[in-house]
């Protein structure tokens, strides 16, 4: 009982502490619409915004044409909060529907920040995206009987698609159930992200210790992605999360944009 109460008020504490997707929802600073339109367009690739509508149909058909974030009830409907792309902004005013622009959510003053792997480990910061890769890379050279990084390649600025497997017979391929985790997928929802590295740190080191721990460790093949949108996250640069964006660098919300089996 003591590890999953330990567990779900980490959860709550790291979930207050890294939210960084979501701030206060106020106007955006620019003194006027057109203006914070091209600017954010011109700057992040994506737009954020407010409008409403009168029916749940309305807004499952905008959900094909833009990135849906939430649904508040209003007195005439509902109020869509979205996020889109150029292209997708262009199809949305076709519409005709009357929005309002707001402060992107990935924007953030005095974001704390370390590269530093003994700093970064205190989990009271963001990691720059180097300090990221390294601690990613130590926990597999500490732990080399535990935790190997794959590299899944490149995104579209170079940064890389890391995984961290944890196993037992890190060396073997045996047969045992695989379960991959994966994180920020939008770039600007940084609270998974640090959670995951946590993760990672948790279970190295508690194996051994844990039985927990060790029996996931023994029995499964665990594969944790910290980051599965690294330009997003660190779209004004390596050196910081504030300005991080929904969508990757070429503008896509990568949660919406799967080839379709059909």
């Amino acid at each position: 009982m003591k590890e999953y109460s330990y567990s779900i008020v980490s959860l709550t504490v790291f979930t207050l502490l890294f939210n960084g997707a979501v701030f206060s929802q106020q106007y955006h600073p620019y003194r006027t619409q057109d203006e914070a339109i091209a600017r954010y367009l011109e700057s992040k690739g994506e737009l954020y915004f407010q409008f409403e509508v009168f029916s749940k149909e309305k807004i499952n058909a905008l959900s094909r044409v833009l990135s849906i974030d939430r649904v508040e009830p209003s007195e005439n409907g509902y109020r869509v909060f979205a996020y889109a792309n150029r292209s997708e902004f262009s199809g949305f005013q076709n519409q005709g529907i009357p929005f309002t622009v707001l402060s992107h959510p990935g924007d953030a003053e005095n974001v704390s920040m370390s590269g530093k792997l003994d700093t970064i480990m205190q989990w009271n910061v963001y990691p720059t995206y180097t300090g990221y890769v390294n601690l990613m890379y130590y926990y597999a050279a500490q732990y080399p009987h535990l935790c190997e990084i794959i590299d899944a390649g490149p995104t579209v600025r170079n940064r890389r698609i890391l995984f961290a497997k944890i196993t037992n017979s890190i060396s073997e391929t045996p047969s045992r159930p695989r379960v991959m985790l994966s994180s920020t997928m939008h770039g600007d929802e940084t609270t998974g992200f640090v959670l995951m590295l946590r993760l990672i740190d948790t279970l190295l080191r508690g194996s051994g210790t844990s039985p927990l721990i060790n029996k996931l460790v023994n029995q499964c093949e665990i594969w944790i992605n910290p980051n599965a949108n690294p330009d997003g996250t660190y779209r004004s640069g390596d050196h910081t999360v504030n300005g991080a964006t929904r969508s990757n660098y070429n503008g896509f919300d990568l949660n919406r944009n799967f080839p379709d089996p059909k």
